[in-house]
């Protein structure tokens, strides 16, 4: 039982996201159901519990945890919230399964990594659904029953931003945010669509260099070549989002006018970057490798067109130039059709495009 809640929280996807955030809450005291497709996944928790590895040190959590065909016992409970952590291109089928069995009555949150809130909201419902952007957690399933992160907790920026599709601040909305706090720091956000903005602008200057490259992502943000073209990556994608009506925020505290400017070879405004990437590497450690990488090195489909592919389709489709975006997307294509290896010349070639 959880004496702070009044019923379970579920988690619809049990990959790296959502075994790291359900298994942290589960070890915290939470009443956690993990449901996922991957069902040596799922009978290794229920045989030994999942191992959690992360800087702090190891810890066995307990969260219940369902094969994908038994989703249809959520119409049995009462969950407090329902977070959606599938794949984004899992994400239409996934929202359908919680629109057949969630009970009205329970959100749905969506701690994915790109705009998808609205097909969520047109299946499940307007009124239930919510956004978390969740940034900085770097974490990877290690096998059946493991997950790891790599940076540290509680750092200077909250992890985990917590809105409403409306805007305004709500009781539930701070309820989930509370709730996520027993992860890593959690607040609540007025803006969910710029949040949303950002973190998919930081997605796409780091993951796919991560990819391509085959880097850790720690090696990304200190190398000095590959924060030179997260530079120019960060700035295409903060101006398509300018050009989509997209307020201009802060990228790891660098404005989006510096980003710009240092693409441009503003000395300031490029030291102002290459420090800021250097900070975000501070609190990771060895070893942590993107999503896009670990979905290459296992023969996955990759979510590149949710990242640089839709911010070159977007660019192409305004008139913008993304070149360094499009080159990016079409490298990692190319990786996941075996028409090209993994390797480190192709920031090289990169760099040719731009």
């Amino acid at each position: 039982m959880n004496p702070a809640l009044d019923g379970p929280v579920v988690f619809l996807g049990g990959g790296a996201v959502g075994s790291y955030v359900g298994g942290v809450l589960a070890a915290s005291g939470v009443e956690v159901v993990l449901i996922d497709g991957w069902s040596e996944h799922v009978e290794a928790i229920r045989s030994r519990g999942l191992k959690i590895i992360a800087p702090e040190g190891e810890s066995v959590a307990r969260p219940e945890a369902w094969h994908l065909a038994e989703a249809h016992r959520l119409r049995r409970l009462a969950p407090v919230a329902a977070f959606l952590t599938m794949k984004l291109y899992d994400t239409e089928w996934s929202a359908r399964l919680l629109a057949a069995w969630l009970p009205a009555a329970a959100p749905v949150v969506t701690m994915q990594n790109a705009l998808v809130e609205e097909l969520v909201a047109r299946t499940v419902g307007w009124g239930r659904t919510l956004g978390a952007v969740a940034g900085g957690l770097d974490v990877a399933l290690g096998g059946p029953g493991s997950v790891r992160r790599s940076r540290r907790r509680a750092g200077s920026s909250p992890v985990f931003k917590i809105g409403e599709l409306h805007g305004r601040a709500t009781p539930r909305a701070a309820r989930i945010a509370a709730l996520l706090e027993r992860v890593d720091r959690a607040v609540v956000t007025a803006d969910l669509w710029r949040e949303r903005w950002v973190k998919l602008c930081a997605n796409t200057m780091t993951t796919g260099l991560s990819g391509v490259a085959g880097l850790t992502l720690r090696e990304v943000y200190t190398r000095e070549d590959t924060r030179a073209m997260a530079v120019t990556l960060a700035a295409e994608a903060l101006g398509v989002g300018a050009a989509l009506g997209f307020e201009p925020a802060a990228l790891f505290g660098v404005s989006c006018e510096d980003w710009q400017a240092a693409a441009a070879g503003d000395a300031g405004a490029r030291a102002r970057a290459m420090n800021a990437m250097g900070a975000q590497a501070a609190s990771m450690i060895e070893g942590g490798q993107s999503g896009t990488l670990q979905d290459l090195l296992k023969r996955r489909p990759t979510e590149v067109e949710f990242f640089n592919g839709f911010i070159a389709r977007e660019a192409a489709r305004l008139g913008l130039a993304a070149p360094a975006q499009a080159a990016v997307a079409a490298m990692i294509r190319e990786i996941e059709e075996g028409r090209r290896a993994i390797g480190i010349e192709a920031l090289a070639q990169i760099r040719a495009h731009t």
